[in-house]
């Protein structure tokens, strides 16, 4: 599983590694990265790379032995994404351990990429952002060996086993297991040095808004249909105003686009099978699924579907409810889709879903009540039907032919290859949407029948921009399952509307707010700032720490903060002198997170292990010069 999904507008909502989100080949493993799982040697001793058994060096006089330079170390790192300032601290800190270390300062993100692939770093400034609130997205991306970003070559078999072990349980099984293999990764392996788990912060003018009704979460996107203004009666008349400085716009197919200038789009513009709380729980709350069910193999997935969601689409400049439910052919059509990398030309999220197998209509009523579900003593059908508005009496593979009022009803059975219950993290993420199979077909048929023949430069796919931008382009065909669809983009401005055709009887879901409008053209920080101070935006996303206290201190402000998922830390060149484990715990044992949190007026959080932003820190790495003394004093012996 991959992913580089940045958030709307910051960085601590971006997901991916720093490095980009295309899947990399990796460098053939080097002898450290590939050591048997071993307990680490005494700082005395040097641990064999090939077999990972310790061994003692024979006694070298000072007399024998010329003394050995500091080590050299090149610590990359990249200005777009601000890291300059505590790139300083830790080339201070580093030196001040033994280490003659030097920033190597990279303009832009694809220069940072180039030598990270190029292998010209000792040290490189990287995070990651679990934006599906499940560990397995970031340890198996990243640490697995056969993880899509695993861009510094980490093949460790222990490290395999523990990311298998951990997907094959559930959340309240797999705490320990992911403690485990934090803690190896950290401090026994040394295989990364952590830095900081970051805030996602925001801003809203309660003065216009309703406060309660604008929502943060740690990985999901901002759920726009509960929006309000504190004056209800201009939900229907004024728009929503918000900014979005992440350019140009990808297209607005959920397995089509993986950055931040559609992950909140789609997020909003296509109903999914389930959703993330604030705090990252699986809930049915405005989803396709009233009610879903883990088979006792872990491998089986059961969701009852709802009858109220209907797609729309655009006619004469405005969103009109198209009169087509939303069905288990939809979903199954959809799921298809995600998990083949061949469904569309430049699918960038197949990889997500990689453990699904098979997804199918159930029509069987009698068999879900055969087979036992992961609560005890329930069968699927038992926990399903907790759930359903009328008992099930009867299951359809028409969605035209559902009517909850006579007990008929769809369920959809999706399969994974592995016991994985965190595949409904994956279903949660932005490219997890449910499109409508008629008209994606229709758009994309010729592609679809030669996916070879697709010229990006001049072929349009379904959801371009192009093919809703204002002026020859504009040909709006896109078809939406979710609360709101793209109806015009010129250069300053996208506008939204309404689905009329999303739950419109469910109070709690339904959209509250008719039109949305994205401002385009305040490309930076102070911009936004100024415009929110204007009125001229309503909410922003990330406020910069210096103006966090100005922000608290106005009144008409409400500013809401919570820990991020981005787990920024310092990535290992293991081709290079940091192959041998004593020099890479000697620079691990240099780092001291609450001088770099400093620089950011101590609101950092500190964080141990890749798995911590998601599951909370149960350890804490303090910095020790003594024990990092110690290491570097190891390495060199062996020199």
């Amino acid at each position: 599983m991959k992913k580089c999904l940045a958030a709307f507008v910051a960085a601590a909502m971006t997901v991916g590694v720093m490095a980009g989100c295309s899947a990399q080949v990796k460098e053939k493993p080097t002898e450290a990265a590939t050591a048997a799982p071993a307990t680490t040697a005494a700082p005395a001793q040097t641990q064999a790379p090939a077999d990972g058994q310790a061994t003692t060096e024979a006694p070298t006089t000072a007399a024998a032995k010329a003394p050995v330079a500091a080590p050299k170390v090149a610590v990359l790192t990249n200005v777009s994404y601000g890291d300059e300032a505590w790139a300083d601290v830790i080339v201070d800190q580093l030196n001040k351990a033994g280490f003659e270390a030097e920033k190597s300062l990279q303009p832009d993100t694809a220069s940072w990429r180039q030598q990270v692939e190029a292998k010209n770093f000792d040290l490189a400034i990287t995070y990651w952002n679990t934006v599906t609130g499940s560990p397995d997205y970031a340890l198996r991306s990243v640490w697995h060996s056969e993880g899509p970003l695993n861009l510094y070559g980490i093949n460790d078999p222990h490290v395999d086993e523990l990311i298998e072990l951990a997907a094959s349980q559930t959340p309240e099984e797999y705490e320990k297991t992911y403690d485990e293999l934090d803690e190896y990764i950290v401090e026994e392996m040394a295989y990364v040095i952590p830095i900081y788990n970051s805030r996602k912060t925001l801003a809203a003018n309660q003065e216009i808004m309703k406060p309660e009704t604008v929502r943060l979460s740690k990985s999901r996107s901002m759920c726009w249909e509960e929006l309000r203004f504190q004056d209800e009666s201009k939900n229907d008349t004024d728009p929503f105003i918000m900014s979005q400085s992440s350019r140009p716009i990808t297209p607005v197919d959920p397995v089509r686009s993986d950055d931040g200038s559609t992950f909140m789009l789609n997020t909003n513009l296509y109903i999914r099978m389930v959703n993330l709380t604030d705090d990252d729980q699986i809930t049915t709350d405005s989803t396709l699924s009233r009610e879903y069910a883990i088979g006792e193999s872990g491998s089986d997935f059961y969701f009852l579907l709802r009858d109220d969601v209907f797609f729309a689409a655009v006619k004469d400049g405005h969103a009109v409810n198209t009169g087509e439910r939303v069905g288990a052919e939809d979903a199954v059509y959809s799921m298809d889709r995600m998990m083949n990398k061949d469904s569309v030309p430049d699918h960038k999220n197949f990889s997500n879903f990689t453990a699904m197998d098979k997804n199918e209509i159930v029509t069987d009523v009698e068999s879900l009540k055969g087979i036992a579900s992961k609560e005890a003593g329930k069968s699927v059908y038992d926990v399903l039907n907790a759930k359903s508005l009328t008992p099930i009496q009867s299951l359809t593979d028409d969605k035209t032919k559902v009517d909850p009022s006579a007990g008929t009803y769809q369920v959809v059975h999706m399969t994974t290859k592995y016991a994985f219950p965190q595949i409904l993290n994956v279903l949660a993420h932005s490219s997890g949407g449910i499109v409508n199979k008629a008209v994606i077909e229709e758009v994309n048929k010729s592609f679809i029948e030669d996916p070879s023949s697709f010229d990006a430069a001049n072929d349009t796919l379904y959801g371009a921009p192009a093919s809703y931008t204002d002026g020859s382009t504009y040909n709006n065909n896109l078809v939406v399952s979710g609360p709101y669809i793209p109806i015009r983009m010129t250069d300053t401005e996208v506008t939204y509307e309404a689905n009329p055709g999303y739950m419109p009887t469910e109070e709690k879901f339904a959209p509250k707010i008719k039109n949305f409008k994205m401002l385009l053209n305040l490309a930076n920080t102070d911009a936004q700032l100024n415009a929110l101070r204007d009125n001229q935006i309503y909410v922003m996303y990330t406020i910069p720490t210096a103006q966090i206290e100005n922000i608290k201190n106005d009144g008409r402000f409400v500013f809401k903060e919570v820990p991020s998922n981005a787990y920024n830390y310092l990535a290992f060149n293991f081709s290079g002198k940091f192959a041998d484990i004593d020099l890479r715990k000697a620079a691990l044992y240099a780092i001291d997170q609450e001088q770099i949190s400093a620089v950011f007026n101590n609101r950092l959080i500190p964080t141990y292990g890749p798995a911590t932003p998601v599951m909370g820190a149960k350890k804490a790495l303090k910095v020790d010069l003594a024990k990092s003394a110690e290491y570097l004093q190891a390495w060199k012996d062996k020199q």
